[in-house]
């Protein structure tokens, strides 16, 4: 439990830095999100293959899944 809470303190701690550098170098909260938001859309971007495989990946399971607790025994 202390992991997971010292993970979700790190990453609040991390958020708010952010938020304060780019509100600093901005001059607005408005502004600090907007390039936030720009900011996280390119790790979106970069990651998209990462999402395509672990898509695939995931329907294989389930495909897997289901073929075994279909009630056939061949398979």
């Amino acid at each position: 439990m202390r992991v997971l809470t010292t993970i979700f303190v790190v990453l609040c701690v991390g958020f708010v830095a952010a938020m304060g550098f780019f509100y600093l170098r901005d001059g607005s909260l408005e502004s600090a999100g907007a390039s936030m938001d720009e900011g996280l859309g390119k790790i979106d971007k970069t990651t998209q293959p990462l999402q395509d495989g672990l898509g695939e990946l995931g329907d294989g399971v389930k495909k897997t899944v289901d073929n075994a607790t279909d009630g056939d025994d061949g398979t």
